[in-house]
């Protein structure tokens, strides 16, 4: 007879994996981010296509934090069965709108385009 421990462990261990690189991700376009409002600051640039840029890239940071935080969360369940109590718990730790959407099998329409997705620019 199959035993599943062995593959759910090997699935548990590859999210949890997932999850770091997800989160050295959202580092990495941090410092971007800074590096990129240093030099506006500096400029004193107000371009407006700039600011809309720079959302954009916040988002795509917290996005990856998001899915790194659900992936920590998700690996730390092993074997266990995911309930719907749980994933909204996983839902309620997360910072955008459209992260959530995943977690309840849904898709979001357009990434960054959403009013309701648009974290706080953490920029200025």
């Amino acid at each position: 007879m199959h035993n599943e421990t062995p593959q759910a462990d090997h699935i548990s261990l590859i999210v949890g994996r997932l999850s770091s690189y997800l989160d050295k991700l959202a580092g990495q376009v941090f410092d971007i981010e800074e590096a990129i409002g240093q030099t506006l600051s500096n400029n004193s640039v107000s371009n407006k296509n700039a600011i809309t840029d720079l959302q954009a890239l916040d988002f795509l940071r917290q996005s990856l934090e998001d899915l790194a935080l659900m992936t920590l969360l998700l690996s730390d369940c092993g074997k266990c069965s995911v309930s719907a109590s749980m994933l909204g718990a996983i839902g309620d730790k997360l910072k955008l709108r459209t992260t959530r959407l995943l977690l309840d099998g849904q898709e979001p329409n357009q990434f960054g385009h959403d009013q309701e997705s648009l974290g706080d620019l953490d920029l200025f």
